[in-house]
């Protein structure tokens, strides 16, 4: 199973000023092989329509959309509520559950880092991708596996274009 921190990814892409092709095609980049249960992806409403205007529908195509709560802030902008409870609770069910050999999180939030650590207690591998942004070691040290998808590889590989 896939767990996509939307509003993370969605920031890198944007300060990196790339559009997402396929983000299926970017999740099967992490291991070709393996056979994909389902793919998740966390993010607000307001984060999850800004998004579909810049990366297009085919952005969440065969993924399931969990939306937490958008606080506004006043000054145009939202804050996110819940976002990241929901992807740990449901990445913890999912290995409780033995729903997945290994979890796929895209994110390079820090913050993750002790879910990762609970669901190998479970008995499940993990492996943490990052997008466009340098991982964190507290992620590197808790994942089984990591890769980074830097701007430039994205791009010259078909994954993203530049905006």
């Amino acid at each position: 199973m896939v767990f996509v921190d939307g509003t993370n990814l969605f920031h890198r892409l944007d300060a990196a000023k790339l559009q997402l092709v396929s983000l299926s095609r970017l999740i099967r980049a992490c291991d070709p092989h393996r056979e994909i249960v389902r793919v998740y992806l966390y993010t607000t409403q307001p984060h999850y329509e800004r998004a579909l205007k810049s990366h297009g529908e085919a952005l969440t195509s065969d993924v399931r959309v969990v939306l937490g709560e958008a606080i506004p802030t006043g000054d145009g902008n939202f804050r996110e509520k819940g976002v990241d409870a929901l992807l740990v609770a449901d990445l913890i069910y999912h290995a409780a559950a033995r729903n997945y050999q290994q979890a796929i999180l895209f994110s390079a939030d820090q913050d993750f880092a002790r879910a990762l650590k609970r669901v190998e207690d479970f008995g499940c591998r993990t492996m943490v991708a990052s997008v466009a942004a340098q991982m964190p070691n507290a992620l590197r040290e808790a994942a089984d596996d990591t890769i980074e998808f830097d701007a430039k590889f994205l791009v010259e590989n078909g994954y993203a274009r530049q905006a």
